[in-house]
């Protein structure tokens, strides 16, 4: 295929050599140079389009604090006529990667876009008087330069087309849609035409074309969507249950986008006829707003799309009659497995560098902080021009891991040191308690503490487990205490078991309970008191809150 030949209609370049000098920190986002091209392409067809772009010299900062520049465009501009003696209009937001297409008629002003970039350049020149010339007219002779290039375009692109005479059916009746929307009705004389265009001709039925007459443009968009896929009769049936747009205005939404045409379509293509009959039979506004929820998510260009070559597979899996409308082929669409699409935009090798220097830069930096750790002399303090060094920064990257290495040995030994210190502090302290235990028992073992009642200390866990047996309480658990704490009996004569108590070093009585855990008072009556009297006058102490002391008082002790 030949390549394009270009032709320069307009060339302005200004740059500003003053502020390019200026200080790293002055310059960061600083725009120092500007330029307007207009240039005319041939293509390989024959026709001609032009293309209008401004560029501005945009100044930044590297992590490693040098300046660099680049020249960058915010929108690109080409005009072009179509095959089908249409021109259009079509604008890139380079920042955003967003393009938009448009139609121009005789009635648009298409001059305007120009002058609103010529106008842009020629503000930035008065702001800066000092910049300088390198391509292009004197300042005062840009507006000169720019209306010849306009009328330059006018020979090339030649005359726009009257909307009313290519679209005669809808004169003066545009409603505010784009005009591809109506590219069904271009150059067509009767609605048999419009239906042919849209359904195409062996699809074509009287009753269709009468159809085609009474509905909106978006309802019949919609009903072309199943074009080839269903036969014409249950289109026909469709439209015919379906209300104009001059009705209950159904039809007001907006309408749908290329892309979601495009993801609508492909989803359609691989669904069954009888799902696609349901589809026909729900409301026009609510199958399109649901289907075109779901090719929101395979029909975007950059972002994570849906492989749909497995939905005829997962339809026939899950069963044709339980698919019951949009909504469930909806659900189908989401579920289906997820394929990632990358996208390498102009600019990603320059985000990806100034990415790397940036981490590189943040590598240095802690570097930096760690060898101040070290002894004079160990390390040598590293800027950018010696980071930049391969063997250097290896060497530099491996002592700091021997550093961390060294100080995560040493955390780990102070930290054994705590433990094995608390292990040793806790052993003596049980040792202390336990030697308490043996002391107290002997004091209290046999002794009589009230007329009739005596104490016993447990010696054992089968001990523990006999007198929680009879006294349906829960001592038997505290065997693992035995030793370190004082556990005691308050026994009859005979043996039986009246209360029991849990004696502690640091507490002294922190249990004094009976049967079924009553408190003292319940299982002895006034001996309870005795008892209580008697563990004072051995020097046993009460904790503030021991339990089943309820309805008893500790006696002053006598210093």
């Amino acid at each position: 295929m030949p390549e394009r030949t270009e032709h320069t209609l307009l060339y302005v370049k200004y740059v500003d050599d003053a502020l390019a000098e200026q200080g790293v920190a002055a310059v960061e986002g600083e725009i120092s140079g500007i330029s307007l091209r207009i240039l005319a392409r041939a293509l390989p067809d024959g026709r001609t389009s032009v293309a209008v772009s401004l560029y501005r010299r945009v100044h930044r900062m590297r992590a490693s604090g040098k300046a660099f520049h680049y020249w960058t465009s915010e929108k690109l501009t080409s005009m072009a006529r179509t095959k089908k003696d249409l021109v259009v209009l079509r604008e890139i937001d380079r920042r955003t990667g967003k393009s938009t297409t448009r139609h121009v008629f005789f009635e648009t002003m298409v001059e305007s876009w120009i002058h609103g970039l010529s106008g842009t350049l020629q503000q930035w020149m008065r702001s800066n008087p000092q910049a300088r010339r390198l391509e292009g007219p004197e300042p005062e002779g840009v507006d000169n330069a720019v209306d010849q290039a306009i009328a330059a375009i006018r020979e090339h692109i030649g005359g726009l087309p009257n909307w009313n005479d290519r679209f005669p059916l809808l004169k003066d009746d545009r409603q505010g849609r784009p005009a591809s929307v109506y590219l069904p009705y271009l150059d067509a004389h009767d609605y048999a035409q419009v239906a042919k265009n849209l359904f195409g001709v062996r699809a074509y039925r009287r009753p269709l074309a009468r159809e085609v007459e009474r509905l909106d443009i978006s309802t019949l968009s919609w009903f072309a969507m199943f074009r080839g896929l269903v036969p014409v009769d249950w289109l026909i049936d469709a439209m015919g249950t379906t209300e104009t747009a001059g009705g209950r205005s159904l039809m007001r939404e907006l309408s749908l986008t290329s892309l979601q045409r495009r993801g609508i379509r492909s989803i359609l293509r691989r669904t069954p006829q009888p799902v696609l009959r349901r589809i026909l039979k729900e409301p026009v506004h609510q199958a399109r707003r649901t289907l075109a929820d779901a090719a929101d998510c395979t029909a975007h260009r950059l972002a994570v799309t849906r492989d749909l070559d497995l939905l005829p597979e997962i339809i026939a899996a899950r069963g044709q009659r339980r698919v019951r409308g949009s909504r469930d082929l909806e659900h189908l669409v989401r579920d289906l497995p997820a394929i990632e699409h990358w996208h390498s935009p102009r600019g990603r090798a320059a985000q990806r560098v100034i990415q790397e220097e940036i981490q590189a830069l943040r590598e240095m930096e802690h570097y930096n902080r760690e060898i101040r750790l070290l002894p004079e002399g160990t390390a040598q303090v590293a800027d950018w021009d010696l980071w930049k060094d391969e063997a250097f920064r290896v060497q530099a990257l491996g002592l700091i891991e021997d550093r961390r290495s060294e100080l995560m040995a040493a955390r780990d030994r102070e930290r054994y040191e705590r433990e094995e210190a608390r292990r040793r502090e806790r052993i003596a302290k049980q040792a202390q308690r336990h030697q308490w235990a043996l002391q107290t028992a002997a004091l209290l073992d046999g002794r009589e503490i009230a007329p009739g009642l005596s104490l016993v200390v447990a010696r054992d866990a089968e001990t523990l487990s006999r007198w929680g047996a009879m006294l349906n309480n829960c001592i038997g658990g505290y065997a693992g205490e035995l030793e370190l704490d004082v556990f005691a009996a308050v026994c009859e004569a005979d043996g039986r078991v009246r209360l029991n108590l849990q004696i502690t070093q640091s507490h002294g009585v922190e249990q004094i309970l009976g049967k079924y855990n009553r408190d003292a008072v319940h299982e002895l009556g006034e001996a309870a008191q005795q008892v209580v009297d008697g563990l004072v006058a051995m020097e046993v102490g009460f904790h503030s809150d021991a339990l089943g002391m309820d309805g008893l008082r500790l006696p002053q002790r006598t210093h």
